[in-house]
C-alpha cells in the first residue's frame, strides 16, 4: 500500500511538473523579451506576462509600470503600480514614480496622497521630499514646504537648485536661514549668483524697516525681481494681513496677481482707496493700464507718479513709452531724454533712450548713436550695451563699426539672441544672406521672436 501511494505521488508530481515547467519557462522567456524589447510599451507587456507566470516575482509589475511610465501611457502605468502595491512588492522609487504618474495626469491630490504614503514606509526615497515640497508650495503651505525640502537637502547637500528653492521659501519666515541657503546655492552653482545677490540686498533692506508689514512688501518686491511672483504674492498678502490699509501692499498684490495670470483690478482699486498720494500705487496702476492697451489712462497715472516723485527717472521712461504708444514721438523722445538727465551715470537709461530711437527710427544718428555710446562708456564691456550700440550703428549704415560691436557682444555672451538678431540684420544690409541666415537661425533658436518673424519674411 505505501508503495502504491508513493507511485501515485510520483505520477502526480510528474504531471504537475509537466504543467508548470513550461508555464514557468514561458515566464522567464517573457522576462528575457522584456529586457531586449525595442519599445517601452512592448517591454511593459512582457513584464506583465512574466509576472503572471512567475508569481513570486511580483516586483515585475512595478517594472511594467516603469516601462508604461516611460512610454507615457500613464493609465496603464497606474494599473501596473496598483498590482505591485496590492502584492506588497513596491520599492522606494516605485512610490515616487506612482505619484509622478498621477501628477502627470493632473491628479495632484492623488499624487500627494501616494507620496505622503510613501514617506510612511520603512526606507522612503528622499526624492519624495522634493516633490512634496513643490506640491505644498503650490498650495501656499510654505512652512510645510520648507520643512519638507530641508529633509531633501540634508540627503542631497550638493543640490544647488534645492538649496535655492529652500532659500526662497525661507525668505517668508526665516531671513537668516534663507540667506544661508541662498549663499550655499550660489557657491554650488554660479548661475544662481545674480538672483542670490538681489535677494541678499532685499533681505538686508527689509531688516532695517521697523514695520513688519513694510518688511513683507520689501521681501515680496525682491521675490518679484527674481520672477518668483507666486511667493511674492504670499508676502504681499501677509503685509495686508499685518496692516490692512497698506496701500503699497495692495498695489503690489495687484501686480503679483497679474504676473501669475489672474485679475488684479480689485487690489489696485483698494490701493488707490488707501493711498491716492502714493507714487508706487500710481505707477503700478499705470502698468496695469499699459498692459491692457489703455495708454491714455496709463500716461495719466505715470504723470501723476512723476509729479509726486519728480526725481525718479523710471516714471519718465514709462511716460515716454506711453507717449510712443499714443503716437506722440516728440513728447516720448523728450521724456526719455529727461530721464537720462535725472540719472546721467546710469547706463540703463541711456540704453533705453537708444532703443527708443532704434525702434521708432527717430534721431538715430544725432541722439540714438550717442546715447548708445554713452551706455557703453558707463557700462564697460557689457554685452547688452554693446548689442544696442551695434544695432544703432547698423541702422546708421556704419557697417564696420556695427560688426565690431556686435561680434564683441557675442564674444562676451554667445547666447545673446538679440545680438545674433542684429548681426543677422547687419549681414542682410551687406547682402550676405548666408551669414544673415545663420545668425537669424541662432537668434530664433535662443527664443528671439523677432528673428522668427524676419526669417519667415525673408527666408520663406
Amino acid at each position: 500500500m505505501p508503495r502504491n501511494i508513493s507511485r501515485i505521488a510520483l505520477i502526480l508530481l510528474l504531471i504537475l511538473l509537466a504543467i508548470f515547467v513550461p508555464f514557468i519557462a514561458s515566464g522567464y522567456a517573457e522576462l528575457g523579451k522584456a529586457r531586449t524589447s525595442s519599445s517601452y510599451t512592448e517591454a511593459a507587456e512582457h513584464y506583465q506576462r512574466a509576472a503572471q507566470h512567475l508569481p513570486w516575482r511580483a516586483d515585475l509589475y512595478e517594472l511594467s509600470g516603469h516601462a508604461y511610465y516611460h512610454a507615457k501611457e500613464y493609465a496603464q502605468a497606474d494599473a501596473a503600480y496598483q498590482r505591485a502595491f496590492d502584492r506588497r512588492a513596491f520599492s522606494p522609487e516605485g512610490w515616487v514614480a506612482w505619484g509622478d504618474v498621477h501628477y502627470l495626469m493632473d491628479d495632484h491630490q492623488r499624487a500627494t496622497e501616494i507620496w505622503e504614503q510613501g514617506l510612511e514606509q520603512e526606507h522612503p526615497s528622499e526624492h519624495l521630499y522634493s516633490r512634496l515640497a513643490e506640491i505644498y508650495q503650490s498650495r501656499g503651505e510654505t512652512s510645510k514646504a520648507a520643512e519638507t525640502l530641508q529633509k531633501y537637502t540634508s540627503a542631497h547637500p550638493e543640490d544647488a537648485s534645492a538649496h535655492y528653492r529652500l532659500g526662497l521659501l525661507l525668505t517668508l519666515s526665516d531671513p537668516d536661514r534663507a540667506l544661508t541657503e541662498l549663499l550655499r546655492a550660489s557657491e554650488l552653482d554660479a548661475q544662481f549668483d545674480p538672483a542670490v545677490q538681489t535677494l541678499r540686498a532685499t533681505l538686508n533692506l527689509a531688516s532695517i524697516d521697523d514695520s513688519p508689514s513694510a518688511r513683507s512688501v520689501v521681501v515680496g518686491r525682491g521675490l518679484g525681481l527674481v520672477n518668483e511672483w507666486r511667493l511674492a504674492r504670499i508676502a504681499f498678502e501677509e503685509a495686508i494681513r499685518l496692516e490692512e490699509t497698506n496701500a503699497d501692499a495692495w498695489a503690489w498684490l495687484g501686480e503679483a496677481n497679474q504676473q501669475v495670470g489672474t485679475e488684479g483690478t480689485e487690489q489696485l482699486e483698494r490701493a488707490l482707496q488707501f493711498g491716492p498720494d502714493s507714487s508706487t500705487v500710481r505707477g503700478l496702476r499705470g502698468l496695469y493700464y499699459q498692459r491692457s492697451g489703455n495708454y491714455r489712462a496709463a500716461l495719466t497715472e505715470f504723470q501723476t507718479a512723476a509729479a509726486m516723485e519728480p526725481g525718479n527717472p523710471t516714471w519718465l521712461v514709462s511716460m515716454g513709452e506711453s507717449h510712443a504708444k499714443l503716437g506722440d514721438l516728440i513728447e516720448a523722445l523728450g521724456a526719455y531724454q529727461k530721464a537720462t538727465t535725472l540719472a546721467p551715470e546710469d547706463p540703463a537709461y541711456w540704453r533705453l533712450l537708444a532703443i527708443f530711437c532704434a525702434q521708432n527710427n527717430v534721431n538715430v544718428r544725432d541722439v540714438g548713436v550717442p546715447a548708445a555710446q554713452k551706455a557703453v562708456i558707463l557700462a564697460g564691456e557689457d554685452p547688452a550695451s554693446l548689442d544696442v550700440l551695434g544695432w544703432l550703428l547698423t541702422l546708421d549704415a556704419r557697417h564696420e563699426e556695427a560688426s565690431r560691436m556686435l561680434n564683441r557682444a557675442l564674444e562676451l555672451d554667445p547666447q545673446n539672441g538679440s545680438a545674433h538678431l542684429h548681426l543677422g540684420m547687419l549681414y542682410m544690409q551687406m547682402n550676405d544672406r548666408v551669414s544673415a541666415y545663420d545668425h537669424l537661425i541662432q537668434a530664433r533658436d535662443l527664443g528671439n521672436k523677432e528673428a522668427e518673424m524676419v526669417l519667415t519674411q525673408y527666408f520663406p
